[in-house]
């Protein structure tokens, strides 16, 4: 049986850690600048936009052969929205793929590569220049005109794949390196990728809603800070204004951190005024909207749902991870 290791290297104007692989990969904006391949210990091979689909992955795809990339996901997600339908390549099923990133987290190792490869003890090593031009390559410059142009020196590409090929390298002996997952932990991956696929829906409707009460309720905030410190400080997020007024009022702090000000609230001698202005602190602090806009980010275009929000084995435990939106960390009613 033959083994595919196949990386990419991609770019867009939507910004990948923000969103999440879904929503970029389904952007008009993005495409990919190569996918690198190889199959077992043969050479590194190179496709870029515009080539006919690699025949020998169509025929491993179609045999139901397996894959193997850092971070599968990715890859997984890039060739559903790109490589399938833009450029025609046959699409593996889930349970085809493998993930060496994954395999690191059962081990206790970390998950970026450039930090897993040593920690296995590799003498390869990812390539820090390479990573550097492939970070400016993903996204377009600025232009005064304000249309999209894009890093597409030839000299520039062909630099991006040297760097490609070094990451399939890397994974290759990384693979090797690593415990295989057990073929029950392997299909719960596979079963948390059709999870991650299906995502949660979000009602975009509640969410702008909700966002504009927290908006109304940090106004409503900011005037009364305002008006209690006679408008020495003029909004609740203003942490120079307000550690200065507490110290005219005789208590002087460096900082005003969440657990500074309930450290605070507990001293029976703090002045009533002070007190007063670490509770409007405290509660503007609550009125974040960080969850709900990571939420909106991350909505599928295509029917409205948030994807990828799973990390398989991302604790030593074995324990799931929350990403972006974090649905594993809601605040629990008291």
């Amino acid at each position: 049986m033959s083994i595919l290791h196949i990386d990419f290297e991609s770019r867009s104007t939507v910004e990948l850690k923000k969103t999440g692989a879904y929503p970029y990969a389904a952007h008009e904006t993005t495409d990919l600048w190569c996918a690198c391949f190889a199959f077992d210990d043969g050479p590194v091979e190179v496709w870029r936009p515009g080539d006919p689909v690699p025949g020998d992955i169509a025929e491993h795809v179609m045999l139901g052969e397996p894959l193997i990339a850092h971070n599968a996901a990715f890859e997984r997600t890039m060739w559903h929205y790109i490589l399938g339908p833009r450029y025609g390549w046959p699409e593996p099923d889930i349970a085809q793929w493998s993930c060496t990133m994954v395999m690191c987290y059962a081990m206790g190792l970390p998950g970026a590569l450039e930090m897993a490869a040593p920690a296995a003890g590799l003498d390869i090593a990812k390539d820090g220049a390479g990573r550097r031009l492939m970070l400016q390559m993903a996204k377009p410059r600025r232009t005064k005109d304000g249309a999209l142009r894009w890093w597409d020196e030839p000299e520039k590409i062909a630099r991006l794949i040297d760097y490609c090929k070094t990451d399939v390298e890397v994974e290759r002996a990384l693979h090797k390196r690593l415990r295989p997952l057990k073929q029950s932990e392997l299909a719960l991956w596979h079963l948390d990728q059709r999870i991650n696929d299906r995502g949660v829906l979000v009602d975009q409707e509640l969410a702008v809603a909700a966002k504009a009460i927290v908006a109304r309720a940090e106004e409503n905030l900011d005037k009364r800070i305002s008006q209690l410190t006679n408008y020495e400080v003029t909004a609740c997020s203003n942490r120079n204004q307000i550690v200065a007024w507490m110290a005219l009022h005789g208590v002087k702090v460096d900082s005003i951190s969440k657990d500074k000000i309930e450290e605070l609230l507990e001293d029976p001698d703090l002045p009533p005024p002070v007190r007063e202005i670490l509770d409007i602190r405290r509660e503007a602090a609550k009125a974040s909207v960080a969850k709900i806009d990571a939420l909106l980010r991350g909505a599928s275009p295509e029917d409205g749902r948030a994807k990828g929000l799973l990390q398989f084995n991302a604790a030593s435990t074995g324990r799931w991870g929350g990403r972006r939106f974090q649905p594993q960390n809601l605040r629990r009613p008291e």
